[in-house]
């Protein structure tokens, strides 16, 4: 661990280049690289890649075919010195709708001791924190105690359909000792947020078809109805209790440990700020407090995200509809594999009388998770102890859903998601997504923190 004196100089760097850290992360910004629409993608990754050679990164831009490129930085301490990877991706979620924004979401805005952009907080914050975090120790110490590699990819935002291929033909260049995967933030206390894990997804979207065409309802008795294909099928699928129906969809699930569900009964959790919030009265199935948590962090879901058949405009129109559509995500939990289910998803469909229903399958992730005794996990919670002065928040997979098997599954390398940039009023992928620059600094300090104080295991 560095010395105080050297911790205070370190932090003195940080705050005397404030204003030259939040331009360089308003730079980054203003470039719009939004990988479902494909624009700005060039502009960004030259940005990012000069930012990280100015700072003392050796930045390399590798083409992936049919896909976006994906930056590695590497910065070299010594064969001894052990190494620790950082994930992120440069990537952000369309803007759209314009009109809710106060400032053009490409304009990086700083008003109120926020900087006001899209991708600001997931997730160019957090790449450019840790990329100044190294300017800081260079500056400063004039080298860094630890290897370091950053895997900076474009695609996060569309589902990372080509990482697992790069990760595959990349693996030798990316082993380190640990990954800290792009940050969550604070809590409404301040409190520092830390995953250890996230659930893997399998999408899919069913397709049903009857007559070659459209037509008058008063056929619906004696025309099959793709509509109500779709509707049967989702049915048999899950019912009122939110238990998957699916035969075999629970063989691979392992139960959570009893460290992880301290976790859980650890963690703040405002329930009822959150129901009012959403204008709820209750969750699903009355669950509340420990069970709450247990089913969105730790249970795999089906959850249909669109229905689409017939007429759906102002008005009627007695039509019978000739197709149907549902688009649906399943949520996945530790040890469950994505090309297994979509198996038996279709064995359900035959066995269920519905062989009839068109699978169209948007691919999946494995689930991944880190223990939380692991020693790379135990030395980022206690650098965010000592940094944030408080106890983090320590969940032990995220509900959502993130590329890190690649790492922690492929390579059995640790990942623990800590030193982000956000706050609960980020407002990520909506209008006026923001961060606070408080926060931006204090994740810098976080990242100099962790790389001059990691130790590798011998």
């Amino acid at each position: 661990m560095p010395s105080h004196r050297l911790m205070e100089r370190l932090t003195e760097y940080i705050e005397e280049n404030r204003d030259l850290f939040i331009e360089d992360l308003r730079r980054i910004c203003r470039e719009p690289s939004v990988s479902a629409q494909g624009k700005g993608i060039e502009g960004c990754v030259k940005e990012v890649n000069r930012l990280m050679s100015e700072v003392g990164i050796e930045a390399e831009t590798i083409p992936v075919e049919g896909g976006n490129p994906v930056i590695l930085g590497t910065v070299k301490a010594g064969s001894d010195a052990g190494c620790i990877g950082f994930y992120n991706h440069y990537d952000v979620q369309p803007p759209e709708p314009l009109e809710l924004w106060e400032t053009p979401p490409f304009e990086a805005d700083v008003r109120n001791g926020k900087i006001y952009a899209r991708g600001v907080s997931d997730n160019k914050g957090v790449l450019v924190a840790r990329i100044e975090a190294v300017r800081t120790i260079l500056n400063v110490m004039g080298k860094v105690p630890v290897n370091l590699k950053f895997m900076v990819e474009g695609e996060e935002e569309i589902g990372s359909p080509n990482l697992p291929s790069f990760v595959r033909e990349n693996m030798n260049r990316l082993k380190a000792d640990g990954y800290l995967w792009e940050g969550n933030g604070v809590d409404e206390k301040g409190r520092p947020i830390i995953t250890l894990g996230a659930k893997g997804i399998l999408y899919v979207e069913f397709r049903a078809r009857g007559a070659n065409r459209d037509l008058h309802s008063s056929m619906a008795p004696i025309i099959p109805n793709p509509a109500w294909r779709i509707v049967w099928a989702l049915s048999s699928m899950k019912g009122p209790d939110g238990r998957i129906r699916i035969e075999g969809w629970y063989d691979d699930v392992i139960e959570p440990t009893e460290v992880e569900l301290k976790l859980l009964e650890e963690a703040p959790f405002e329930e009822e700020m959150k129901k009012r919030e959403l204008g709820l009265r209750s969750f699903l199935n009355d669950l509340t407090g420990i069970e709450a948590l247990k089913a969105l962090y730790l249970t795999p879901t089906c959850n249909i995200c669109g229905l689409n058949s017939g007429y759906t405009g102002p008005g009627s129109k007695t039509v019978l509809p000739s197709e149907a559509m549902a688009k649906v995500d399943f949520r996945l939990v530790e040890a469950q594999r994505p090309d297994k289910l979509i198996v038996k998803l279709r064995e359900h469909l035959e066995r269920e009388g519905f062989g009839d229903v068109e699978i169209v399958s948007y691919g999946g992730y494995e689930p991944a998770k880190t223990p939380p005794d692991d020693p790379f996990v135990k030395f980022v919670i206690e650098t965010a102890e000592r940094i944030y002065k408080s106890k983090p928040v320590v969940w032990p997979t995220s509900a959502g859903t993130s590329p890190i098997y690649t790492i922690k599954n492929w390579m059995g390398i640790p990942v623990a998601s800590a030193g982000g940039v956000g706050h609960p009023g980020s407002n990520i992928h909506a209008p006026n997504e923001n961060i606070r620059i408080s926060d931006y600094l204090k994740a810098i300090r976080y990242t100099v923190a962790l790389i001059t104080s990691y130790k590798p295991s011998k």
